[in-house]
């Protein structure tokens, strides 16, 4: 099994090299930073567009971004450090180690909150306080999260919804300070980023990384163009939300969390590895059950947990497959980008050619695939083709899963192949010619049917 996803993981690079610079222009993303981890080792990195439009400063793994709610993990595992400790239980009362956390209502009380359902997004208590600091960037600090606390923190009785709250893990991070005596920063940048050798990780904004993150820009709105936020300090709200890192250093951290037992356990046991990742609520997301701190999709009948986040000017995600010991990162910096969409497909990528192997490699290897790989241009569509073995995997540029709308090649004859198409309304059956000018090293041209598509010089679209 190891062989087949080292394989595949070999396949899916070579797809996301010629993918990802047209599929992030189509879905308008200034820029974006994927890594793939498996088995402890940064195995794919690279960076796509750019981290500054304006200075046309590239993308690449080591830019910075901010990693906006996958901060929520950070914060879970220095909370199960705490139980580790017997500093903490899960199921005590907030109010143990927060006297000033009580709030009572007609309805409801603050009395049975406890540390799992504020992990667990089932303590019922209002998304993000009572100030507009998403919109004007002012983060409440210590007494301005006490401040918000009323009778409009309690929404629904604790354990009877899940209710997403950034309000309920700035919350923790008040438990993990009152416990440790040091500050939320200060606890975890001690003992996860310094443990793990993070050296570009942050949990809230410093002018110190300032010069290695990425602009965040805004969605598109019409009749306007895009803007760069400015950075905020997330202050009270960074164990929710705050948290700066890049592809390196998000590896790093991926392949601690992983449940292989050849590696040591530097952060957490594997009791309180598996305790936190379990499924414990459903969202109400479509293929997602959340856990304590992580939330678990559901990809090509497997289980990867993770979380994604959201930050003015950044959508981000991280997953790891800890039966594959397989995670994927994806970073970028605009805040209506296609990330999860992007991060789904790579392991869909990845698990496709592992199951279906004989479909897409089957046969006798293909000699000199790379004279037909590239980016092909018509009026319709700007179509991939990538090299597998014995055949060649053709998709629109535009697709967030390549392997399941992709159309197999299969040779026919001198740089011709039968087209065997993913749908009854394309050309199954008919032949795929590539044309090549007199010495020319790679096909200028496909005849695809009766369509003909230039071949883009690079796969930038230009």
């Amino acid at each position: 099994m190891e062989k087949d996803f080292t394989k595949a993981i070999a396949y899916t690079a070579k797809i996301l090299d010629l993918w990802l610079p047209l599929k992030i222009q189509y879905d308008r993303i200034p820029g974006l930073s994927v890594g793939i981890v498996y088995r402890g080792k940064l195995v794919y990195q690279k960076g796509f567009g750019y981290a500054d439009v304006s200075s046309k400063i590239p993308a690449t793994p080591k830019t910075c971004y901010r990693i906006a709610s996958i901060s929520k993990t950070f914060t879970a595992v220095a909370i199960m450090q705490l139980v580790e400790q017997g500093k903490i239980r899960l199921d005590d009362r907030v109010d143990k180690h927060l006297p000033w956390f009580k709030i009572k209502s007609k309805r409801l009380d603050s009395s049975s909150i406890t540390i799992r359902q504020l992990l667990s997004h089932t303590a019922g208590v209002f998304r993000d306080g009572d100030t507009p600091h998403w919109e004007d960037g002012k983060f409440p600090d210590i007494k301005g999260l006490q401040k918000s606390i009323s009778e409009k923190t309690l929404v629904f009785k604790n354990l009877t919804h899940f209710k997403y709250s950034n309000f309920g893990f700035a919350i923790l991070g008040q438990v993990i300070k009152e416990v440790t005596g040091s500050s939320y920063d200060n606890y975890v940048a001690k003992h996860i980023i310094q443990k793990l050798g993070m050296e570009n990780t942050h949990p809230d904004f410093t002018q110190k990384i300032s010069q290695k993150l990425a602009k965040g820009y805004s969605r598109p709105i019409p009749g306007k163009d895009r803007r760069a936020f400015k950075h905020n300090v997330t202050k009270a709200y960074s164990s929710a939300a705050g948290f700066i890192s890049n592809i390196p250093d998000l590896a790093k951290y991926l392949s601690a969390l992983s449940f292989n037992k050849k590696r040591k356990n530097v952060l957490l046991s594997q009791a309180s590895k598996k305790k936190m990742m379990r499924e414990y609520q459903k969202t109400g997301e479509k293929n997602e059950v959340y856990g304590l701190g992580f939330n678990n999709y559901k990809i090509e009948r497997r289980k990867p947990t993770g979380h994604g986040g959201g930050f003015n000017g950044f959508i981000t995600r991280i997953a790891l497959d800890t039966k594959n010991d397989l995670g994927v990162i994806t970073l970028s910096n605009s805040n209506d980008s296609t990330v999860p969409a992007i991060n789904n497909g790579i392991f869909a990528t990845i698990y496709r050619f592992v199951d279906k192997k004989n479909k897409y490699i089957k046969g006798k290897k293909l000699r000199n695939q790379e004279k037909y790989e590239g980016v092909y241009r018509s009026s319709w569509v700007d179509e991939v083709i990538v090299g597998a073995d014995a055949n060649l995997i053709a998709f629109d540029s535009k697709t967030n899963s390549p392997l399941k709308e992709a159309d197999l090649l299969k040779p026919k004859g001198k740089d011709t192949f039968v087209m065997k198409a993913n749908s009854n309304f394309d050309s199954s059956g008919e032949l795929a010619e590539f044309i090549f000018e007199r010495g020319g090293k790679k096909a200028s041209r496909l005849i695809w049917g009766s369509h003909p598509l230039e071949r883009l010089k690079n796969s930038h679209g230009q």
